[in-house]
């Protein structure tokens, strides 16, 4: 190639990646968008308050892998509109692979309790019905550096009793 073409190659290389980022980038914009609308929308159907302790822990320029407890169909817009951060989900088949994926991501564990939404009614909301609480309390981030390939059962326990130790006696 000449110095031109080769000039004209790596423009459009920059180009394109430059172009495919930014769409990349307003999808997921959109994505948690809709995510947001959707989740809030299924919380006030099924008559669902939330109060939420701890968002503190939660530093807003910092990737987390969020950590929770399941209760119900409602936990997931439980934690979208509780934690007010983007979150990608995995499938259940992967949970196996996570601790490893965790350790080598260098992110931070959130560890999340989420309380009430197993006495929400599979049909949400009746009318007249009372509105019901569900807490969340989002623990403290747990670095999963020190605990390596080596260490991944003590990691699990660890992550474990973080979201245990906030669950009241009654659950």
């Amino acid at each position: 190639m000449t110095n031109t073409q080769d000039i004209i190659a790596l423009e459009a290389a920059e180009t394109s990646r430059v172009f495919f980022s930014t769409i990349a980038e307003l999808a997921s914009a959109i994505c948690e968008r809709h995510l947001g609308t959707w989740s809030q929308r299924m919380l006030k159907e099924a008559g669902i308050r939330l109060e939420v302790t701890g968002r503190e822990n939660i530093a807003p320029d910092e990737d987390y892998i969020v950590m929770s407890n399941r209760q119900s169909r409602y936990d997931i817009p439980v934690l979208y509109q509780a934690l007010g951060i983007p979150m990608q989900m995995i499938e259940s088949k992967e949970i196996a692979q996570l601790p490893l994926r965790v350790v080598a991501s260098g992110k931070q564990i959130l560890p999340v309790t989420i309380e009430g939404t197993q006495a929400v009614s599979a049909r949400g909301k009746v009318d007249g019905s009372p509105e019901r609480k569900a807490t969340v309390t989002i623990g403290e981030p747990i670095d999963p550096t020190p605990y390596g390939p080596e260490k991944i059962d003590r990691l699990i326990n660890v992550v474990k009793d973080a979201i245990e130790s906030n669950l009241s006696a009654s659950s």
